[in-house]
């Protein structure tokens, strides 16, 4: 069983990975907000019959402070207004539920019958993962590619985490766009043999390159960050291609990426229905369409919202 620090870390790390998203605003164009000439990472969301605009962010979900910080804007948008929302409600999670749900419970397809030998014993010697022991073997492929990418991930930052403590500092209203079994329905749709190439994948990566995970996932890890602070989403999106991981399906794709944006597109359009302004910070890849599968923002665009990018600096 796992220990109390690992089980704590553990919940941060699923909350904000897999799972793996304020006083009354201002009126017209937002204070101090100027127009992005290119696809953002923020977004005002205006138009079909909203008196005051919402915001919508796309995260990085974790981070090395070193790297990126939140910008100001970020924090500015919601302070302006009155409901905040993430992939899911981080306040109300059942961390048991969550524990049961990252498992694998055939033991007939445990990590060490799903990967080849020489896998299994290099993904021993992530730290991570020695933390774990043996209840490692027994959790699901997806969860543990995302410790790959992760040299300590009792030192990395988490976006949403940082976020929802600003919010509930302002005494927002906060509220979560999908549940957590929701989003694990989405991820328990690939079949572990799927989930288990990834990993397979990224280990072809280490052998090509001449590195370890511990390596390969940092020089992954950085590269994201980077491109993320650039906002160079064209990039984001191929950096899959760029790192020859071709493992991810047009299934894997449509269940992570592709009804998770129409869900939450279509709730994002019933939380403003409501008549209160919204914030809401969601994964940055499912803000644009992605190997034709439409984007949030666009799909709030055919739902006759006008979004407009916010010019925001992450490169300082």
């Amino acid at each position: 069983m796992l220990d109390t620090l690992v089980n704590r870390t553990a919940i941060k790390i699923f909350a904000i990975t897999i799972i793996v998203i304020v006083t009354g605003c201002a009126g017209g164009q937002s204070k101090g907000f100027e127009t992005s000439d290119k696809f953002s990472l923020l977004w005002e969301i205006t138009g079909n019959g909203t008196q005051k605009p919402s915001y919508l962010y796309g995260t990085i979900h974790i981070y090395d402070s070193s790297i990126f910080k939140i910008p100001q804007e970020v924090y500015t948008a919601i302070d302006l207004c009155d409901n905040f929302a993430l992939e899911v409600d981080l306040n109300n999670i059942d961390q048991g539920k969550v524990l049961q749900r990252v498992m694998i419970n055939d033991p007939d397809s445990t990590l060490d019958k799903l990967l080849e030998p020489e896998i299994y014993a290099e993904i021993q010697k992530i730290p991570f993962i020695k933390m774990m022991g043996e209840a490692v073997n027994m959790m699901k492929p997806f969860y543990i590619q995302q410790y790959i990418l992760i040299e300590n991930p009792l030192t990395m930052q988490s976006v949403e985490l940082n976020l929802n403590s600003h919010a509930k500092n302002k005494s927002k209203n906060i509220l979560g766009i999908e549940t957590v079994d929701e989003q694990f329905d989405m991820i328990d749709a690939i079949s572990l043999s799927e989930q288990a190439q990834g990993i397979k994948d990224v280990y072809d990566y280490c052998k090509r390159e001449n590195l370890g995970f511990a390596e390969a996932g940092n020089k992954m890890f950085t590269t994201i960050q980077i491109t993320y602070k650039e906002q160079d989403f064209e990039r984001l999106a191929n950096l899959e291609e760029e790192f020859k991981m071709t493992s991810n399906s047009s299934v894997s794709d449509s269940a992570i990426i592709g009804k998770r944006n129409l869900n939450m597109a279509n709730r994002i359009d019933n939380f403003i229905k409501q008549d209160k302004t919204l914030f809401v910070a969601v994964g940055a890849m499912h803000l644009p369409d992605y190997k034709n599968l439409r984007g949030v923002v666009a799909i709030l665009k055919e739902k006759g919202y006008s979004l407009r990018p916010v010019l925001i600096d992450l490169t300082k």
